[in-house]
């Protein structure tokens, strides 16, 4: 009988534990080179005992713990191992199970992971406002894979596969040779926080040889080992970006130990994975912007510069006001200190100040929608806005630019046509912004930080309404509270409690823990910065990293400040800070090449030809195609690749989720079949839509559809009646402010 590699016996222990650690070492120096370095000469912080189990495999033991190691560290699962393995042992007389053996325990680990049922997307049709291509395909997708009434995702027991298996504690190693045995993963991550506990697994658990069968199988795995929340949360985030956001759609996540930490690490993972999908764009999104920031650029607009700020501005206090609820009770404070601030508005926020008697000095925008034209409209005296700056990205639609004289426009960081741009036409100087969604406020945070501003304080930044609250914006709004625009929508409707600022529960949902999470990204970049605060005055969510800071407690501060000088700095702004470029639209014109973005279609066409025939076939497929848009967007074809996968992601998440959607593994991939055709019908008529750059503007795009739909019938997808032109104003309202008045009580 051949003996099992990973036993050895109480006297040969000592030279097991070396040689295994030191074969280890060297297999992790050679493909994971920065944690053989970490961990060649590591000293962990506790001491631990190694001991041979029964049957002569390694078992660890921290010496201040008075059990091994899966006793105190998987506490409820070990107990039910221990029981089923007593029962077994009492009613088979063949092969009794060794209790104190860890690979024992991992094998019914892994049993057990087979009776499990793989994560899949639970999504529905979204509403399409405007008539776009994306939504005629991914709706029709979606319409699809909701037919099947039964979906409950399928066991792994069925489908012996999984894209993507995350494994949170690596415990002593031996569950993933165990699980490896039973399922095919193509893509592995290794998360442990504890990284005495990983230095243990290199003494016990035969990591070169797992290393090397998973290079030779060609899969993915990536280890996440740090203690950090949030950086393990980006590093989450960063397979999805590197791997393919399709992961999404088809995935397992596995509690190796039960702990505290673990658990915290469990809560940021089920958040970055509700946040993902936030992430795929969309085909029109790319399209509009590219329109937009051409008309912008075409029409000398000004635009942020790569200059820093002078000192004599950067500590000027920041307030940036949204139009949560909580801003009713702070509006006195803004009043009173308005001039002794720069006061950035987001979005309806402006409506709010408007009535309130505060002059705001920025508007701040993220969407890139006519309608936001339509809330600026609402305001009856438009000479309140003759010195206000317009705050945002390219993507910012002309009307809303063309209602502003000023405007201090970003690149788009994530868009990449900036990018494109300053490579082609050598527009070098032009500053972009990161983090600016998914709300308003996102783009007045990042927006101040990235002009360089240190002091920062946020005001009705609620992210949902403090329990308690009825409403969700400031009874100021007159957009929602008089004009008949309806908060009791998708867009606001809250189902998730989180703690709250100043102590209690805030109502929250998915897109306000979005929004808060990149607003925590960006705050921890900002306190980097040596002479930055952040306080948040918002009775709302609370927001990791800005302190939370009642205005009252702000008076004693604020009455030692001088005002500041508003009209020496907004020439700054408008001469040094921002600056219009000579370009025109038929420059830009002529750097946009349609026929790379249809040869980059017609080669995964080229792709879609060969279809799998068996489920273990259909990932690598999948994978091929987000390694082609990978590879080509590493060079001069980033602009075209990244418009191309906005939306192939999201439809290949779906057509993921569907291969794994029951147990009836055969319907499954029929049913996928049918939604790569649907695929394919997007990959011939998209590029029809890009020809049509840069003179693509939201709403206005219309006049390419005459015939009354969003584009042609397909042979997999008919073409949708194109929408009704959107109005947000519902009701007419006589305002009785007509003329702004500057208050201070």
């Amino acid at each position: 009988m051949k003996k099992d590699s990973d036993t050895t016996s109480p006297e040969e222990l000592t030279d097991f534990l070396v040689d295994r650690f030191s074969s280890n070492i060297e297999i992790f120096k050679k493909l994971f080179p920065n944690i053989g370095k970490e961990f060649e000469n590591y000293i962990p912080k506790r001491s631990m005992d190694f001991f041979c189990s029964e049957s002569g495999t390694p078992n660890m033991i921290f010496s201040d713990d008075n059990l091994s190691f899966y006793e105190k560290h998987s506490p409820v699962q070990f107990l039910s191992f221990s029981t089923s393995s007593l029962l077994n042992n009492l009613t088979n007389g063949n092969r009794k199970k060794d209790l104190t053996d860890p690979k024992e325990f991992c094998r019914y680990q892994a049993e057990s992971i087979l009776n499990e049922r793989i994560n899949i997307i639970h999504t529905k049709e979204q509403r399409d406002d405007y008539g776009q291509i994306h939504y005629k395909y991914f709706n029709n997708m979606v319409r699809y894979y909701n037919e099947e009434s039964e979906k409950n995702s399928a066991q792994l027991s069925v489908c012996k596969c999984v894209p993507l298996f995350v494994c949170v504690g690596v415990g002593l190693g031996y569950l993933f040779a165990e699980i490896y045995k039973k399922i095919d993963i193509a893509n592995l991550i290794v998360i442990e926080p504890n990284k005495d506990v990983f230095f243990a697994s290199l003494h016990t658990f035969d990591w070169k040889n797992f290393l090397l069968k998973f290079e030779r199988d060609n899969k993915s795995i990536s280890f996440i080992l740090e203690d950090d929340i949030n950086i393990i949360g980006l590093g989450f985030y960063r397979f999805f970006l590197q791997r393919g956001l399709f992961h999404v759609g088809a995935n397992f996540i596995y509690y190796h130990c039960e702990d505290e930490l673990n658990l915290k690490i469990h809560k940021e993972l089920v958040l970055k994975y509700i946040q993902i999908p936030s992430a795929f764009g969309f085909f029109d999104d790319r399209i509009f912007g590219i329109a937009h920031a051409s008309y912008s650029l075409s029409r000398k607009k000004n635009f942020v510069i790569k200059k820093d700020m002078p000192k004599e501005y950067q500590n000027i206090p920041v307030f940036i006001i949204g139009s949560g609820p909580s801003l009713d009770n702070d509006l006195p404070f803004i009043r009173k200190y308005q001039d002794k601030a720069l006061v950035i508005a987001c979005g309806t926020a402006i409506d709010v100040l408007y009535h309130a008697g505060i002059m705001a000095d920025f508007f701040a925008n993220t969407e890139r929608v006519p309608e936001i034209f339509q809330s600026l409209s609402i305001i009856p005296d438009k000479n309140y806005f003759k010195d206000i700056i317009l705050l945002c990205s390219n993507v910012t639609h002309p009307s809303v630019v063309d209602f502003f004289s000023q405007t201090a426009i970003f690149d788009k960081k994530d868009e990449n046509f900036g990018g494109y741009l300053s490579a082609n036409l050598s527009l070098t100087e032009i500053d972009s912004v990161s983090h600016m969604n998914p709300m308003v406020g996102n783009m007045g945070l990042s927006g101040a930080i990235k002009l360089g501003f240190k002091k920062i304080y946020l005001f009705g930044l609620d992210n949902g309404k403090k329990v308690g609250q009825q409403s969700i914006h400031s009874i100021y709004t007159t957009l929602y509270k008089k004009r008949g625009y309806s908060e009791d929508n998708d867009f606001y409707k809250t189902n998730k409690y989180i703690e709250a600022n100043f102590g209690g529960e805030c109502e929250t949902n998915d897109l306000f823990l979005n929004s808060i999470s990149m607003m925590k990204i960006s705050i921890g970049l900002f306190l980097e910065q040596e002479g930055t605060s952040c306080f948040n005055c918002s009775d709302g969510a609370l927001i990791d990293g800005a302190t939370p800071k009642y205005s009252a407690d702000l008076v004693e501060l604020f009455n030692s400040l001088d005002n500041v000088d508003k009209a020496k700095f907004r020439k700054y702004m408008l001469e040094e800070k921002t600056k219009s470029f000579d370009v025109s639209i038929d420059q830009i014109k002529g750097i946009i090449y349609p026929q790379i973005y249809k040869r980059i279609c017609d080669n995964i066409l080229d792709i879609t030809k060969n279809r799998p025939s068996d489920l273990k076939e259909w990932i690598p497929f999948i994978q091929s195609i987000c390694d082609f848009l990978n590879n080509i967007a590493s060079d001069l074809s980033l602009f075209y690749a990244k418009t191309t996968e906005s939306s192939i992601y999201g439809m290949l998440s779906i057509l993921t989720s569907t291969l794994f959607a029951t147990d009836d593994i055969e319907e499954n991939q029929k049913r996928a079949n049918h939604l790569l055709d649907i695929i394919e019908d997007y990959l011939l008529e998209s590029p029809l839509v890009f020809e049509k750059l840069p003179d693509y503007i939201m709403g206005e795009h219309s006049k390419y559809y005459l015939n009354g739909k969003v584009g042609k019938d397909m042979p997999h997808c008919r073409a949708p009646i194109f929408p009704k032109k959107m109005n947000i104003l519902r009701k007419e309202y006589d305002d009785p402010i007509k003329i702004f008045e500057k208050k201070y009580v």
